[in-house]
């Protein structure tokens, strides 16, 4: 293609591509396509320690304490460079059998597990997930808005080995998280923070589950897999309670 992507594993977000493909300027054009807010977080410049230093881990930490206050858990969690990034380091800890996805969805899933040679089975029933190694949900759900409980989803992870449960879309919907329950030792929830804070390119997001899954993820994600200005602009964002009201 003219902007060099794989249309198979197009996630969208690339609007030069689009208008390359389609014409246009980007006054003609609204990007749906990845569900960002376009009433961003008012996020002052990044410090110069955010811009200079290696990411510390109080740092870290304050990022961690507000994220859990925001999402209203006290569940383990591991920030990382968006919820893309977990996404590519789900095959770690996927177990023996099949992985299969709730569909339809977007295809990152089904990408980063066919790149290490596991075959995805895309399901449309949330029963036919049932017996698989790894299962995925995105819930609320993309593209269609598809929702499921939560008694449901942690009735699903009974029958499954590992569940995923993609909650990106979910801020605007705090009861339909697992989050503020108890922390299944089999379930790893992903929350991305660009989407609905509207600064999708500080790439930050959050997968949050039992220590014994978030471990082999953080080793593989390395000590530095946050920047300094995503860390510093997600602790403010985060802990801002009446923007996200609003």
């Amino acid at each position: 293609m003219a902007d060099g992507q794989d249309r198979g594993r197009d996630h969208g977000g690339d609007l030069s591509g689009a208008m390359a493909r389609f014409g246009g300027t980007e006054d003609d054009w609204i990007d749906l396509s990845t569900g960002i807010n376009r009433v961003p977080y008012p996020a002052p410049p990044a410090s110069a320690a955010a811009l200079c230093d290696l990411p510390g881990r109080a740092a870290i930490n304050r990022l961690s304490a507000a994220a859990q206050g925001a999402y209203g858990t006290d569940w383990p969690l591991l920030p990382l460079a968006g919820a893309q990034a977990a996404i590519q380091l789900l095959p770690v800890v996927a177990p023996e059998g099949a992985v299969r996805v709730l569909g339809p969805t977007y295809n990152e899933y089904a990408g980063a597990f066919e790149a290490v040679g596991r075959a995805v089975e895309t399901v449309v029933a949330a029963e036919a997930l049932a017996g698989a190694g790894l299962a995925v949900i995105v819930n609320p759900n993309n593209p269609d808005g598809r929702r499921l409980a939560p008694e449901a989803l942690r009735a699903i992870a009974a029958t499954v080995g590992v569940l995923v449960v993609d909650e990106s879309f979910a801020d605007p919907h705090p009861e339909l998280s697992l989050l503020p329950g108890t922390c299944p030792k089999n379930v790893l929830v992903l929350r991305s923070f660009g989407k609905f804070y509207g600064l999708a390119g500080l790439r930050l997001g959050f997968v949050l589950g039992s220590k014994a899954l978030l471990g082999p993820l953080a080793g593989r994600a390395g000590p530095w897999a946050v920047s300094g200005p995503a860390l510093e602009a997600g602790a403010l964002a985060l802990a801002d309670a009446g923007w996200r009201a609003d």
